[in-house]
């Protein structure tokens, strides 16, 4: 499939995230990853700025919530996974590559999306049983934000409305429904990984259409 032509932006937010060369998991701690994570993007900013609203880093991939008032998408991203890259390399003598591909990318221009994305962010952790509360882990900047300690970057709006109130939004387990679409990993994950954020529509086959419009007509007989 041939690669995807990248669409800078200075209106909408991306999510992004990349994973690891063959879903193997990092060569190092997570900590250590973390700390070599959260120098590169405090180093890129510098370099390319941007706003961050949430970062999350798992065992062989991250997911980044980010927007780009200066339509520098690439230069920034360039710059962070190569130095990432660089410094995992020196840390942990591997030779070969780090990250399997290029990022993944999706641009979020309605409202109610990106909250729903912020949350399934955020969720990872939980969704995969490494917590039992997205705030517990630490190798996401909420963990930080709800901790009150201090993270090198600071997180632009981190959290959407009052904070006690999105911290029981985004661990309910009850919630499971997305603008009235099952909220299931599935469709959010068919939707990030278009351009534009867009849930995929559930078709009905011509046979089934027939079919229900068959027992209409016999119904009414």
């Amino acid at each position: 499939m041939p690669r995807r032509n990248l669409i800078r932006t200075s209106n909408y937010p991306y999510h992004i995230t990349i994973r690891c060369n063959n879903r193997e998991w990092f060569d190092l701690p997570l900590a250590d990853v973390w700390e070599i994570c959260i120098r590169n993007i405090v180093k890129s900013n510098k370099k390319h700025p941007v706003n961050i609203y949430g970062f999350v880093l798992m065992s062989n991939h991250y997911h980044l919530l980010i927007d780009t008032p200066n339509n520098n998408i690439d230069e920034f991203m360039f710059e962070l996974n190569r130095n990432i890259s660089h410094d995992l390399r020196i840390l942990s003598g591997r030779i070969n590559r780090i990250f399997g591909d290029r990022y993944k990318w999706c641009i979020i221009k309605d409202k109610k999306h990106f909250i729903n994305v912020l949350r399934y962010v955020y969720r990872n952790p939980k969704r995969y049983d490494v917590v039992k509360k997205c705030e517990d882990y630490i190798f996401s900047s909420l963990y930080y934000i709800v901790n009150k300690i201090p993270l090198a970057f600071t997180p632009y709006e981190p959290y959407i409305g009052e904070l006690d109130g999105f911290l029981r939004w985004i661990n309910d387990e009850s919630s499971e429904k997305i603008d009235g679409n099952e909220d299931n990993d599935a469709k959010l994950q068919k939707a990030l990984s278009r351009s534009f954020f867009k849930y995929p529509i559930k078709r009905t086959s011509r046979r089934s259409s027939r079919r229900s419009m068959s027992i209409t007509s016999n119904s009414s007989l």
